[in-house]
């Protein structure tokens, strides 16, 4: 009789077969990796995109801007003289944006009277009728809308402080850190668009909407030293963003402020590799890279410098 034999792999062809369909892996996870990114920065845009046009909106509802703040804080010149505490909101032109975002119901739960975002206490002059503020809300500021959220950002939902995170940030405009400038032209008369309670106008933006940065991204929110709480606006922090530093400064770098025992840079930032997201006053979201000559990237963030440069 014939005994047939039956043919099997060897170990050694086993082997190998693992180590070319690990060979073919590896060459895989790039292309894998770099389509999810892709996936995640065309979602980022779309949220840029979108706040973008409902600033324009907003505009043309009410013929002015946002402000980067709605109220002031404890200063009592000019446009804010003395104010109670409860007409000193921080909220953010996000919350502005709301009703433009199809976000009516949050914005009215917010509101902007009694029991409102993070008002100004404890100011000289100023008298404090706050008791009892924000009773009732803690959960309202723990939320965070998708739109303020960029896919590539690993930053937590909450702060330490249990307020919602999000990725954007205004453009205030080239004075930062460690700016001569004094605090109160700083957050009220600073070169970009949105400020503390000073209302800017499409026409005081000469510069041209197409050359001038509204937000862009901002990543690890949660960290206090980079806070970006998106309710609230906050000079060289929450919603609030300067050209000083370049574009994805660490937070250890060396221009910075020390502020309420923090330490801030008021940098833009992102996740996306080499650069970041940035929409501008005419609709239009543009990558800046890393390496954009400075000069330039703070031309792009004033709304008055008649630099004529484009990105």
């Amino acid at each position: 009789m014939r005994i047939r034999s039956r043919r099997a792999f060897t170990l050694v062809e086993l082997l190998v077969v693992i180590a070319i369909i690990g060979v073919l892996f590896a060459l895989m996870l790039p292309a894998v990796q770099a389509a999810r990114e892709a996936a995640r920065r065309s979602q980022c845009t779309n949220n840029l995109k979108q706040w973008a046009l409902a600033v324009a909106n907003y505009e043309d509802a009410l013929r002015i801007y946002p402000t980067g703040r709605m109220g002031c804080d404890c200063w009592t010149g000019d446009v804010c003289g003395t104010r109670p505490s409860s007409t000193r909101p921080g909220t953010s032109a996000f919350v502005l944006l709301l009703p433009q975002m199809e976000q009516q119901g949050l914005h009215d739960q917010l509101g902007f009277k009694k029991g409102a975002v993070a008002p100004a206490t404890g100011c000289d002059g100023v008298t404090d009728d706050t008791a009892g503020w924000s009773t009732g809300l803690t959960q309202l500021f723990s939320m965070q809308p998708k739109s303020v959220v960029c896919p590539s950002n690993t930053a937590k939902k909450v702060s330490s402080g249990n307020w919602g995170i999000g990725s954007y940030a205004f453009n205030h405009g080239t004075y930062g850190a460690s700016s001569t400038t004094d605090k109160v032209n700083l957050k009220h008369y600073n070169t970009g668009v949105f400020m503390y309670r000073t209302e800017i106008k499409p026409r005081d933006v000469t510069d041209g909407l197409s050359n001038t940065f509204f937000l862009g991204e901002v990543i690890d929110g949660h960290n206090p030293n980079n806070s970006n709480q998106w309710m609230i606006g906050s000079r060289h922090c929450d919603s609030l963003r300067s050209t000083e530093n370049p574009l994805n400064t660490p937070v250890s770098a060396p221009i910075y402020l020390d502020l309420y025992d923090l330490r801030v840079n008021g940098a833009f930032s992102s996740k996306h590799p080499r650069g970041g997201l940035f929409a501008f006053g005419d609709g239009h979201v543009q990558f800046l890279g890393d390496n954009i000559n400075l000069t330039l990237y703070r031309a792009l963030s004033t709304r008055g410098g008649g630099e004529t440069a484009q990105p």
